[in-house]
């Protein structure tokens, strides 16, 4: 059985972006993302590469309108898997463990 990709990624290319403009965006893409009734999970900037990362969960066409609707100024958007990132214990503490 094919398993359809269920995450997104909109890699945008963006000379000069600025704290301002990724908050802007972020603003725009949840919006966007509750509108289509998918989750936008944020975004990471790639400072030296003026490269922007916006992750998205849910039907890929959902994931186009929202991008489209949110001026997010990709370059391509592509299927991505992933893995879940540990969360961070405090320390003393192991998994599990009552905090």
């Amino acid at each position: 059985m094919v398993e359809t990709p269920t995450s997104f990624l909109a890699e945008c290319f963006w000379p000069g972006v600025r704290d301002a403009d990724l908050a802007a965006l972020e603003e725009r893409a949840y919006a966007a993302a509750e509108g289509e009734g998918i989750r936008y999970l944020g975004s990471i900037l790639v400072r030296e590469d003026e490269v922007v990362l916006c992750l998205f969960e849910g039907p890929a066409d959902a994931v186009q309108r929202a991008v489209a609707s949110a001026a997010i100024p990709y370059e391509r958007i592509l299927a991505t898997t992933h893995s879940n990132w540990p969360v961070p214990t405090p320390a003393g503490q192991t998994k599990g463990e009552d905090q």
